[in-house]
């Protein structure tokens, strides 16, 4: 009788357990019972928001989506969950592996992208982490294997650049960041080849910075040019600087001389 009473005590614990993960941990985007939250469909996503209050881009999906792909000159691979957590929301909850602030967040190993509440809180409002996290949802799924996702990441100057100048102004303008720059004594010559996880506190001026040398690529050499090197850079990310060459007809570390002079000016 014991052996049976343990064995009932540990299913009984295993079940309360997934349910609670369900409802209000990491297996939430799986739960059919998303309680509170307004359920709206799109052909490439399933956007599930609470406490709306006049977010109109979240009734704009498929307009943004075909956005994103246009920009990008790529298509999305899947279908994807968009969970958009309440302004109160504590996202450690449903990501208790989060660190850092919690704006937002891309699981793409699940397809699944969490807007947390100091994003709905912003002034930005939650349209630039939206579209942020999208970029790189897109760009994962478009990535031939689990390495060159890896390899991708490892480059933050471009997968964090195209996800901050997609997804808008935010951060810091042009004039104040060259003077933030200035004052800190750094320079536009090194574009921190680094895992973007592993940025210190300083990773709002990287961003902008790399957001600046994307949009200096697109103004000055081209939008189609730009998507030509992303989609080989995704396809062989290990050869990024071999493929800039040929895109480009430049080295990476010259175009990257000719960023510096642009800034410098403003």
């Amino acid at each position: 009788m014991k052996k049976k009473s343990g064995i009932r005590i540990f299913f009984l614990t295993l079940f309360i357990l997934v349910a609670a993960y369900l409802f209000w941990g990491p297996l939430f985007p799986w739960n059919p019972l998303k309680i509170g939250f307004e359920k709206i469909e799109s052909s490439k996503a399933t956007v599930y928001i609470t406490e709306y209050d006049g977010e109109s881009i979240v009734y704009r999906i498929n307009e943004l989506l075909l956005e994103v792909e246009d920009f990008h000159g790529i298509k999305f691979q899947d279908k994807f969950k968009i969970i958009i957590l309440g302004k109160e929301s504590n996202m450690k909850r449903f990501l208790p592996w989060l660190s850092g602030t919690g704006y937002s967040v891309k699981l793409g190993f699940l397809n699944v992208i969490y807007i947390g509440s100091t994003a709905r809180n912003s002034p930005y409002g939650i349209e630039v982490y939206l579209k942020h996290e999208i970029s790189h949802l897109l760009i994962h799924q478009n990535a031939l294997s689990s390495e060159n996702n890896f390899e991708i990441q490892k480059q933050g100057w471009l997968a964090e650049g195209v996800a901050t100048y997609f997804g808008g102004p935010h951060f810091y303008a042009k004039e104040e960041f060259v003077r933030l720059w200035t004052d800190k004594g750094l320079t536009f010559n090194n574009l921190y080849e680094e895992n973007p996880l592993a940025m210190n506190k300083s990773f709002v001026l990287k961003y902008t910075f790399y957001r600046f040398f994307i949009e200096f690529l697109i103004d000055t050499y081209g939008l189609g040019n730009f998507q030509s090197y992303l989609k080989k850079y995704i396809e062989t990310p290990k050869i990024y600087k071999h493929l800039f060459a040929d895109v480009y007809d430049a080295e990476l570390n010259e175009i990257l001389a000719k960023f510096s002079s642009y800034m410098n000016q403003k």
